[in-house]
């Protein structure tokens, strides 16, 4: 038994005709009354007392007539709610970022797809790089921009960007004018840096570059995020070792320098739940991808980042964390 049985039945129990019904229903009588003899035989019962000129229910007919119009009721209702569903999927997209995206990356990505996808509602939620994790597993995001580090297998990776860390310097530095700046330049210089709990892993990582030229920074302030670190930069607080998608941003009281020799560059990635087939996710995805492809994301500042080519999505892969 099917949903097709049950229509006919249906058509066949309101008109209590089978010409009538078989014409509400585009098809021959024929066809129609052997459905109905199979209906009844799958069943055991008779449903319908026929005659050459009227037909009419049983009363195993009258009650199976009630189950069968709530039953497609229920069925039409599942395909409403399934349309509605697809809708919603293909409209709403919930993305993480950390704060340095911000800048830069997010801006191209968003203008990218919303082009070509401009009815999506977006919801944006600056996290740092681990509560975007936790919130991918949780499935209160479906995608984030962040720094890959271990996690599950659920979740794929998918490398957009390599950037290299930089100077922030308020302008009235004495190295403001310098070309460029070798961490040695700064020994006894205040720094400003992000608090360690929010990603040891690529706070221990900056320390380790700052040790590597013979000192341990004399940091003076921590902040949670970048903007206000900057804004500690403008104010004439301290020094700020970053990465290069903040060039030019924060006005005329700060000033960008790569360092000398060139630092590792560190991943900006794309992470998403593998298992989730979103409409509105997958489309972020491919045109994420398309931007990468097409050379958009040009330098923000006077080297460009490291982009490379969307490869293989790639779970459980460790990476530096990031403050958002």
């Amino acid at each position: 038994m099917d949903l097709r049985h049950l229509r006919y039945f249906v058509a066949v129990a309101e008109e209590l005709h089978f010409g009538r019904a078989a014409d509400r229903l585009h098809i021959a009588q024929p066809p129609l009354s052997q459905q109905i003899k199979q209906l009844e035989t799958e069943m055991g019962v008779t449903l319908l007392q026929r005659t050459k000129r009227h037909v009419e229910l049983t009363p195993a007919g009258a009650t199976f007539l009630l189950e069968a119009r709530r039953t497609l009721e229920q069925a039409d209702q599942a395909v409403a709610s399934a349309r509605l569903a697809h809708v919603a999927d293909a409209n709403q997209l919930v993305l993480g970022f950390i704060d340095s995206a911000v800048y830069y990356y997010l801006p191209h990505l968003l203008n990218a797809y919303q082009r070509v996808h401009p009815n999506v509602e977006l919801t944006l939620r600056e996290m740092t790089s681990g509560q975007q994790l936790e919130a991918l597993e949780a499935g209160t995001i479906q995608a984030g921009l962040l720094r890959p580090s271990r996690v599950g297998p659920r979740i794929a990776f998918e490398e957009i960007a390599k950037e290299r860390f930089v100077i922030a310097l308020n302008r009235d530095h004495r190295l403001a004018h310098s070309p460029a700046i070798n961490l040695a330049d700064l020994r006894g210089d205040p720094f400003v840096f992000f608090r360690r709990e929010l990603a040891p892993v690529l706070h221990d990582h900056m320390l380790g570059l700052i040790k590597k030229a013979g000192y341990s920074p004399n940091i003076v302030q921590e902040a949670d995020q970048a903007r206000t670190l900057i804004g500690l930069v403008a104010a004439g607080v301290g020094v700020f070792l970053t990465t290069e998608s903040l060039w030019g941003w924060g006005g005329y009281d700060i000033v960008y320098k790569p360092l000398v020799p060139t630092s590792t560059a560190l991943p900006l990635s794309l992470a998403w739940r593998i298992n989730d087939r979103s409409v509105a996710l997958e489309a972020f995805v491919a045109s994420t991808r398309e931007v990468i492809r097409s050379g958009a994301l040009k330098a923000p500042g006077a080297d460009p980042p490291e982009v490379v080519l969307g490869a293989k999505a790639h779970p459980g892969r460790r990476r530096p964390d990031q403050p958002g």
